[in-house]
């Protein structure tokens, strides 16, 4: 696969290994054992059917990030979103990302630049709300001194990030200028195809200035990441850890942001190490309680979306016919996917 040759690959992988050795190091494995034999899991459960509304919840600010246009699909973005996150827990380099944007090209007859700019606005949404979480959340937790100016810089980053992909929106004829000059020493062939898709992104990048547009998407992602909270502090419950309701908060904050740093498929090591370090530096819990807690609430966030996309694809027939034509250029495909809609009767 053309996947092991990226070096990103490579260095997720040794970053992985990295944190698992930090994960397991100077754990009880019979007491992890019996912890995880003796959980609650109804509660466990419980965390698994606020894990599912939560993402119910992202797919519905995803459609609403398309507006004006309100004939689309909550189910198709909800089986898109599951596929796209299935994809990042199997494969590298957070591919999951191009694979739901392709697949609601080809389900929801939307412009690839478009469905790609939206999941940057989510992505970045997400980051600035997280950091602002984190932020009120450090006073009343004992988090190390340091965790604030590292958040409030990356919170600050990203709001740049906004400000930028805003101003190339609105200075529309002044970018395209510039992609015009940049795609120059391309292939003609992709001249026109580049164009188009940086068109399309710039209009999905506009929604950033419509505050009401932005107003109903921050709203809902406060929705989501307070049911995501929910998962964290329901599998807390299962576990009998004796800790307060901000550490779900301070654990979904530090490994959500966790996940931009490169790791193998489904953030295995990372988010472990993440998880139990924030849990036994923050928190005081045993770390072999901490580590059966880690695995469990890893192995929902890994099987769910995959049990789940499962479903979808069986529902949704052709949509298994797309991710596998998908897959074999995901690229190529992705650029394509204008000209292909175009040519459909």
């Amino acid at each position: 696969m053309r996947f092991v040759r990226h070096p990103l690959v490579w260095i997720g992988a040794f970053l992985s290994a990295v944190a698992l050795a930090l994960a397991f190091r100077g754990l009880h494995w019979g007491r992890v054992g019996h912890a995880i034999a003796a959980a609650n899991y109804p509660l466990v459960a419980l965390g698994v059917a606020l894990l599912v509304v939560a993402v119910y919840i992202r797919a519905i600010r995803w459609s609403a990030l398309f507006a004006p246009r309100t004939d689309l699909h909550a189910w198709r973005f909800f089986g898109a979103v599951y596929v796209g996150y299935a994809l990042n827990n199997l494969l590298p380099l957070r591919v999951g990302e191009l694979a739901r944007a392709y697949l609601i090209c080809q389900t929801e007859s939307v412009d690839a630049g478009r469905a790609l700019s939206t999941i940057v606005v989510e992505r970045t949404l997400d980051t600035i709300i997280l950091v602002a979480i984190l932020i009120c959340t450090l006073p009343f937790i004992d988090a190390p001194s340091w965790a604030r100016g590292p958040a409030l810089l990356l919170g600050l980053a990203f709001l740049a990030i906004a400000a930028v992909l805003a101003a190339a929106s609105a200075a529309h004829d002044r970018a395209m200028t510039i992609v015009r000059r940049g795609v120059r020493s391309l292939p003609e062939a992709y001249h026109e195809r580049l164009e188009r898709f940086a068109e399309s992104a710039l209009e999905g990048f506009a929604v950033i200035r419509r505050p009401t547009v932005m107003a109903k998407a921050t709203l809902l992602s406060l929705a989501s990441w307070f049911f995501s909270a929910l998962v964290i502090y329901a599998v807390m419950r299962g576990f009998d850890l004796d800790i307060p309701a901000t550490a779900a908060l301070f654990v979904l904050c530090a490994s959500s942001l966790g996940a931009i740093v490169p790791s193998s498929p489904g953030y295995v090591g990372v988010f472990h190490a993440i998880a139990i370090e924030s849990l036994v530096n923050v928190f005081g819990v045993e770390r072999s309680d901490a580590a059966s807690f880690a695995f469990v609430l890893h192995a929902i966030l890994y099987l769910t979306p995959i049990a789940l996309a499962a479903i979808y694809v069986a529902f949704e027939r052709g949509t298994l016919r797309d991710v596998r034509s998908w897959a074999s250029a995901p690229e190529e495909r992705l650029l394509g996917s204008d000209a292909e809609q175009e040519a459909e009767p």
